[in-house]
């Protein structure tokens, strides 16, 4: 299978999900039911991870870390 053909498939299948996607009803969800699931998902990544900054050259982000971490 060549490149073109691996990328036509993919593109169909996304197709074809797309319009699945657009047929299914949204659940109805409780924000604390989304908060937790956030939360969970967030803890599947390492702390040291989590405290990293990707992008050290975000000076606000980093002074609104530095910030949010006082409050602790």
């Amino acid at each position: 299978m060549t490149l073109k053909q691996q990328i036509e498939e993919y593109r169909a299948a996304l197709g074809r999900f797309n319009q699945w996607e657009a047929e299914q009803r949204p659940i109805e969800r409780e924000p604390a039911a989304i908060l937790a699931d956030l939360g969970f998902i967030l803890s599947l990544i390492p702390l040291a991870e989590r405290l990293q900054d990707p992008d050290p050259e975000k000076i606000h982000i980093r002074r609104m870390r530095a910030r949010l971490a006082l409050m602790k």
